[in-house]
């Protein structure tokens, strides 16, 4: 796994985290004014934290499905 695939999966989870504790607060991350999916339009971030969290990952440490 190179860098980028790394911090991609630690984004991920920590979204996931973030979640949970904080609905708002991740969706804020995602959509809001200035949010990732603003900044990073072409990023797999949504689709990946969609997907880890269908499957059943909650954002522990290293956990990728």
């Amino acid at each position: 796994m190179n860098d980028e695939e790394h911090i991609h999966k630690c984004l991920v989870r920590w979204l996931i985290k973030k979640r949970i504790e904080d609905r708002d607060g991740a969706h804020k991350f995602l959509y809001g004014h200035k949010g990732w999916n603003e900044k990073h339009p072409k990023s797999a971030l949504e689709r990946d934290v969609r997907d880890q969290w269908a499957k059943g990952n909650r954002g522990d440490w290293g956990d990728w499905k």
